[in-house]
């Protein structure tokens, strides 16, 4: 969904339907289409308003790339890839835990930096989840349990279809599956994230300078982060009547 578009439409709506029940996006009254052909309906009014908000905004007769409206890419992705396919968003996600970024540590500073960062996080999961994940230092990769595997199976297929989209986001931004449960199970917080995955590009920084390409991808990093977990709540956000 990057495509380029030129803005046409003078005014953006948000119109309740019915089927599937939620709150629909339009353009000058009529309905948009995303790439794979499906209405953009979203399931609550703070999501829909604020994809909304992302449409009105863009100046008018101007040409902008799809990239330039996170929430509306979000939306397009659990409308079109998470929805109809949780099996395979959940199985690309599992392949994150094979190489999960907390479970791989250096030697030397490095090592403990990132024991520092990352021992009370796996404590987190394992309180919450029951199973303490393996940690190595070595090269050779680690056989990861089946039971840590079956846990975080259970976990993917808990969340509803927003929060495995914010984990189809979080696991790939960060190099970890752990990170993007606890980013979609709310016990992770964004910034905490960002400075797990940019651990060894900040330990870098430190001994030989700042790296302006390493500043803007820690950056882009933690934007989507952020972005993955507005998107989380504000499709989770109910109306004033509990509705």
């Amino acid at each position: 969904m990057s495509q380029s578009i030129r803005r046409f439409w003078k005014e953006v709506s948000v119109v309740p339907v019915d089927v599937p029940q939620g709150y629909e996006v339009c353009l000058d009254g009529r309905s948009f289409r995303l790439p794979g052909g499906n209405r953009l309906i979203l399931g609550t009014l703070a999501l829909a308003e604020a994809v909304a908000e992302e449409w009105r905004s863009i100046p008018p007769g101007s040409a902008f790339q799809t990239t330039s409206l996170p929430l509306t890419q979000m939306a397009g992705t659990q409308i079109e890839r998470v929805a109809p396919d949780r099996a395979q968003i959940i199985g690309q996600l599992m392949a994150y835990g094979e190489s999960d970024l907390l479970c791989y540590r250096a030697t030397g500073s490095l090592g403990r930096e990132q024991d520092a960062l990352f021992d009370p996080v796996l404590q987190r999961f394992a309180a919450r989840h029951g199973i303490m994940p393996e940690v190595t230092r070595s090269l050779l990769p680690l056989t990861v349990a089946p039971e840590l595997q079956e846990v975080c199976r259970r976990a993917l297929e808990r969340f509803d279809d927003s929060a495995l989209t914010c984990a189809a986001i979080g696991a790939p931004a960060t190099g970890s599956l752990i990170l993007a449960i606890g980013l979609a199970e709310g016990w992770m917080q964004a910034k905490e994230a960002n400075d797990m995955a940019s651990v060894e590009e900040r330990h870098q920084m430190a001994q030989w300078g700042e790296d302006d390409a390493l500043l803007q991808e820690i950056e882009r990093t933690g934007i989507d982060i952020d972005h993955a977990l507005h998107f989380l709540a504000l499709s989770q956000e109910k109306a004033p009547n509990g509705a």
